[in-house]
């Protein structure tokens, strides 16, 4: 392969592109099933999921990137120690989750989410999506970008057939299990050289303690974005259903999957090429550089590109699902701005990330998705239009504060920052 061509296939765009690619296609897949439902019902099961996971992605992730990408902790060390917290984490997010889901619908008399054998492939695969989740933060930290993609490429094949419906007739269980016993085989694959190289490790037994471990500072920030958030869109989609349709919640959900291609590749790119330099910079003053930067180059072409979606709605929609899925104009432009604001917040967040700000991030995860699903919950929202203005209103916040953290709190920084001022607590 030629270096042109290794550098346009190895790239962070092309990583990401894949996995959007990915994602849409296994959407198209179930969108063209005659039960439209079927895309808001397995959007509630990936909720799950995703608390399942995120409850320990969302911090050790990318804490883990951060130190992969300092290159000064051994990676066998820092591998074990990431492994350890989070399947831990994700494993009691299980347990709880098992025993919450059927209380909880029977609690409020109606599905909020999938219980039964749903809810636990659902649960059992987010559990397990842990550990690809780990390995690719590390190759993240590392830039080994063609680990990634092949990681993406398996992941996707079997659902992507599974979603076909050429060998079985799609349903929800069906797909949930498909996906369960495809992460069970990732899963192995990726471990076995680990834990060969553990037993063969001469040094592993003398090797610090994983409780002395430096990811522990990313747990508060995991645990709250990893429960706050997928449980928030969990509870908003299933307000929004009560209140409206799952016909209208699964629009919104097009929506936002269609908006992914925008906000997920601009989000995928703060993460995978400006976190590890905002993490590598050795000053405050550079590191804000990266952050203005990241903005000009990252943020502005994505609220023209989402602006652009708005514009072509008609045509795009009905491409990547169908026309049954198309969102009144007001009420998508409302969404579609929420977005950019959403993505321009993601820029001091990754950077709270890079300067161990995680008792902020944990904060503000509050003023982001749960801050919308309140809103949703206390007005009685009942039209897609005064929930889109409940979207611009909870993420103009949680950009304010964001921001105002980034400049207003010195991070990893403090120390650098008193010396230079000859503080007597930096002497101290």
């Amino acid at each position: 392969m030629s270096p042109l061509v290794s550098r346009i296939f190895l790239s962070p765009l092309a990583v990401i592109l894949f996995s959007l690619a990915a994602r849409a296609s296994i959407d198209k897949l179930l969108a063209l099933q005659p039960d439209m439902g079927l895309i808001a019902y397995l959007a509630q099961a990936q909720a799950l999921f995703d608390i399942t996971a995120a409850v320990a992605l969302a911090g050790i992730g990318p804490g883990l990137a951060v130190f992969a990408a300092r290159r000064d902790i051994d990676e066998y060390v820092l591998m074990r120690d990431a492994l350890i917290w989070a399947m831990g984490l994700s494993a009691c997010a299980a347990l709880a989750l098992l025993v919450a889901t059927p209380a909880m619908n029977a609690w409020f008399s109606r599905e909020i989410a999938p219980a039964g054998a749903p809810g636990a492939l659902a649960i059992g695969g987010g559990l397990l999506s842990t550990i690809p989740g780990l390995f690719a933060a590390l190759w993240s930290g590392r830039r080994e970008r063609g680990k990634m993609i092949v990681l993406n490429v398996v992941s996707w094949a079997p659902l992507a057939l599974a979603a076909s419906g050429l060998f079985y007739p799609v349903s929800a269980p069906f797909f949930l299990a498909a996906q369960f016993f495809t992460l069970v085989a990732i899963a192995a694959w990726l471990c076995a050289p680990m834990l060969r190289d553990a037993l063969a490790r001469p040094g592993a037994a003398a090797a610090a303690s994983w409780r002395q471990s430096p990811l522990k500072r990313y747990l508060l920030a995991g645990v709250s974005i990893g429960v706050m958030s997928p449980a928030s869109i969990m509870w908003s989609r299933a307000e929004l259903a009560h209140a409206l349709s799952w016909d209208e919640v699964s629009q919104l959900q097009a929506l936002w999957r269609t908006s992914e291609w925008v906000t997920g590749l601009a989000g995928s790119l703060i993460a995978l090429v400006w976190l590890p330099r905002m993490a590598a910079a050795t000053g405050r003053a550079a590191f804000l550089h990266q952050i203005v930067h990241t903005w000009k180059w990252i943020c502005v072409p994505g609220a023209l590109a989402l602006a652009l979606l708005w514009a072509t709605q008609d045509v795009v929609i009905p491409i990547l699902y169908s026309e049954k899925f198309l969102m009144p104009v007001a009420a998508s432009g409302l969404f579609l701005l929420g977005d950019a604001l959403r993505l321009a917040s993601w820029v001091p967040l990754q950077g709270m990330f890079a300067t161990e700000r995680t008792k902020a991030v944990a904060i503000g995860e509050w003023l982001s998705l749960p801050l919308f699903a309140a809103l949703l919950t206390v007005l009685g929202v009942k039209s897609l239009v005064g929930a889109g203005v409940c979207y611009i209103v909870t993420y103009a916040i949680y950009f304010a504060f964001n921001t105002w953290c980034i400049y207003r709190t010195p991070g990893r920084y403090k120390t650098a920052a008193l010396e230079a001022e000859g503080s007597p607590a930096a002497a101290g």
